[in-house]
């Protein structure tokens, strides 16, 4: 984009020209119409002001280079890497391709890199999808191709949660995908083929194919025609040459994102209760600060995990079940690895649903090395259940640096877990590392939080 402050993309497309063919800043890479397709439709102002969008109806429309004109789009070789970005809004639950070399043809596979949105089969549903190839074909031992990073936290099929950023990276070893600036690691995942290992990064260093093939924007050529059509919008697609790192993808969101969008923000959707490590955050509970990031939920008690349910996030929550009052729980998202400017961030905001009025969470950060948490303990007015987030209530914590606001807290993971006294001074540091709750409960009461959101100043 215009205002990006990272340079040397191969190709970047912002679709300023009023009709097609669309032509990239860089080299000249013009994306037009494939011969059975429909045109997208342009919208000047569709990302922001002045900043133009394609939306893609799901059905036909697709954008393509040819392979003979792909030029610096073709990576290939062992020692080869690539980042694919672009902002995205979904408007329906398929299968979508972004963009990239993906031609899955089985009579001549000609797969090399690609971004995709929901590719379900291998756990990528709602997430963003890096995939890989070396030689085309389907992965060994599998029926399809299973050689794709995907991040923990969802993109609404309904656009209800607006732009969101989509980066995968490949540095010749493994692929990595982001969303909105943020890479949450999923070390551990089982296919339905059986098959376990790591999701996010997956290690992959078998480099990629060196055949040129067409590019493609919103589809791929599958064996019967084109496919996995995107229905949505896209904007400021670009391509690299090499891995972008965690810290230039967190500078592109942070630089780019419209105001209106929250620095982070998630609606933990999910259909099923999971760990929280699958949800892209940690969690800890009891006084020896036991981490239970791992745990299977429903194996003990207490319990710290995402419920499935009718939550306000579409379909989950997170949520901890305690066996105690007290200071019994932890929670803080890892996906802060690039840290945040302090003075960017103004509130944390979110909404719980909780069983007790007396069931509270302070609001957790870690600012340069140091964890502490909210002076207010925050409680829902009444009792809530379950199922009826009709009942849901807002809280907002504002990032004031005034010592009141503050308390110290202890956060060691399998040693200690206790919140200190208020703060002496104003808080210090420059960095937001990592932000979360701290579970307070005068008695024994279920938390359930939703749409957890950093907003800007």
């Amino acid at each position: 984009m215009a205002s990006s402050p990272l340079k040397g993309p191969v190709a970047a497309w912002n679709f300023a020209e009023a009709a097609l063919p669309y032509v990239d800043q860089q080299n000249g890479l013009a994306l037009n119409l494939a011969t059975v397709a429909s045109a997208p439709v342009r919208k000047p102002d569709g990302f922001r002001p002045g900043v133009a969008s394609l939306a893609f109806d799901g059905t036909d429309q697709h954008l393509t280079v040819p392979a003979n004109m792909v030029g610096a789009l073709q990576m290939g070789g062992a020692a080869s890497g690539v980042t694919v970005a672009a902002w995205v809004r979904r408007r329906g639950d398929t299968n979508s391709a972004i963009a990239g070399i993906w031609p899955e043809d089985a009579q001549n596979p000609q797969r090399q890199y690609a971004l995709f949105v929901n590719l379900a089969l291998y756990g990528g549903d709602d997430r963003v999808c890096g995939h890989v190839s070396a030689d085309g074909q389907v992965t060994p031992g599998y029926p399809y191709m299973r050689d794709y990073a995907w991040n923990a936290r969802r993109i609404a099929p309904d656009g209800s949660d607006g732009w969101r950023f989509a980066v995968f990276t490949y540095d010749g070893s493994q692929i990595c995908s982001y969303l909105d600036g943020g890479f949450e690691a999923i070390p551990r995942y089982t296919d339905i083929e059986g098959q376990t290992g790591p999701a996010n990064p997956r290690p992959y260093t078998a480099g990629l194919n060196p055949t040129p093939a067409e590019f493609t924007v919103g589809a791929v050529r599958l064996t019967g025609g084109y496919g996995n059509f995107l229905h949505g919008e896209i904007a400021g697609l670009r391509v690299w040459d090499r891995a972008l790192s965690q810290a230039e993808i967190s500078t592109l969101y942070q630089a780019e994102r419209p105001l209106s969008q929250p620095l982070f923000h998630d609606a933990f959707r999910t259909g099923v209760k999971v760990p929280t490590r699958d949800l892209g955050w940690r969690s800890f509970q009891g006084s020896t600060c036991s981490e239970t990031t791992d745990r299977a939920p429903g194996d003990q008690s207490p319990e710290v995990y995402n419920f499935a349910g009718s939550g306000a996030g579409h379909g989950g929550y997170l949520a901890r079940s305690p066996s105690a009052a007290g200071i019994g729980a932890g929670f803080y998202g890892g996906f802060l690895q690039a840290p945040l400017p302090l003075q960017d961030v103004g509130a944390v905001k979110w909404v719980m649903n909780n069983a007790s009025p007396t069931a509270g969470v302070r609001v957790l950060l870690r600012i340069s090395g140091r964890w502490v948490a909210s002076t207010t303990n925050f409680h829902c007015t009444g009792d809530h259940t379950a199922q009826d987030w009709s009942e849901v209530e807002a809280f907002t914590c504002p990032l004031t640096r005034g010592a009141s606001h503050w308390r110290a807290v202890t956060l060691v993971p399998e040693e200690a877990l206790s919140l200190g006294a208020p703060l002496s001074a104003d808080l210090q540091g420059h960095a937001l590392e990592a932000f979360g709750f701290l579970c307070d409960d005068t008695v024994d009461g279920t938390l359930r939080i939703d749409q957890v959101e950093l907003v800007g100043v």
